[in-house]
């Protein structure tokens, strides 16, 4: 993964991997022992997003504008990265299974 991506992952991390409909890879990674994990994504230049809790629509994230809130009303959003209903439910599974790694 630390290939694909470019980013180091170390031999304790939790790792998933997970392609989406457009056929662009992600991957998730939590190190041992921290609260925040990264999400490494083929289609933002595998920049390492910081992901510090699950997903939310677009309507509940408040660090959104209130115009942008209304247009994103049910897409789930991650901070600056908008997500499929597909790539949300794996970005919470994988957060879900690495809580106490």
């Amino acid at each position: 993964m630390s290939e694909i991506s470019g980013y180091d992952i170390g031999a304790g991390d939790y790792v998933s991997y997970f392609v989406n409909e457009h056929g662009e890879p992600m991957v998730f990674v939590r190190e041992t022992g921290l609260k925040p994990a990264i999400l490494l994504h083929a289609d933002l230049g595998w920049e390492p997003q910081l992901v510090e809790g699950p997903p939310r629509k677009g309507t509940a994230d408040r660090s959104l504008s209130p115009g942008v809130r209304r247009m994103m009303a049910d897409v789930p959003v991650m901070g600056d990265v908008i997500l499929n209903e597909a790539e949300a439910r794996w970005l919470r599974s994988c957060l879900a299974a690495s809580e106490r790694w």
